[in-house]
């Protein structure tokens, strides 16, 4: 049966849930909206998912424009999100999006929002640079049609499963527990770290054939 489905779409669909980690979102949305009633959590889990959504697939199909307007070649894109991406995964591997980190005194980024379902949910956890990189490279490979009909399938699909861990988020946590919970933050984190080396490495490359 697997082989039926495409492989842009395998790749598309591993690499965006690498990189959103709807377990790991799940775990910092239950922290961020512990104190707030059921109804209130959906409403915000809902509208940073949409956002995502929009945000992603809008700059998967616009970005290429937008890059070449400003004279920023795919090459030098795939390098800088890269580097991008090295610095989610470092942040994910030692642990500065866990649910402590984000409750100390000393972190105020995510203290005193109105709006958490823009930030910091939609971004940059669920639509961060890394995810709109990998979309903007994923849209630039594409071959035809059908191919980004597979990438945007991905994309929404890996956000709905987001949706549903943040709607299960209280669940999640507790059954994992904050030690499960860690392990997969730096796992997911492992594994992201060495997507970004290939990114950067891709990059370097073509930059050096236009050389």
């Amino acid at each position: 049966m697997l082989e039926f489905i495409p492989d842009i779409f395998v790749s598309a669909l591993v690499s965006f849930f690498v990189i959103v980690d709807p377990f790991g979102s799940a775990a910092v949305f239950a922290s961020i909206t512990k104190r707030m009633d059921e109804s209130t959590r959906k409403r915000i889990a809902l509208k940073a998912v949409s956002i995502a959504v929009c945000l992603v697939i809008t700059f998967s199909l616009m970005g290429e424009a937008l890059l070449s307007y400003m004279g920023v070649s795919i090459s030098a894109f795939r390098v800088a999100g890269g580097i991008l991406l090295f610095v989610t995964a470092f942040r994910m591997i030692m642990g500065y999006h866990d649910p402590d980190q984000l409750e100390s005194e000393d972190n105020t980024t995510y203290k005193n929002r109105e709006d958490i379902a823009v930030f910091p949910m939609a971004i940059p956890i669920l639509a961060g640079p890394g995810v709109m990189t990998t979309g903007l490279v994923f849209s630039t490979s594409a071959q035809s049609h059908s191919d980004y009909i597979y990438i945007f399938g991905a994309i929404i699909a890996v956000q709905i499963l987001a949706l549903i861990s943040l709607l299960g988020a209280q669940k999640i946590t507790k059954f994992f527990g904050e030690t499960g919970n860690s392990i997969i933050a730096r796992v997911m984190g492992i594994l992201l770290a060495a997507m970004s080396i290939q990114l950067i490495a891709d990059g370097v490359a073509d930059l050096l054939h236009l050389i």
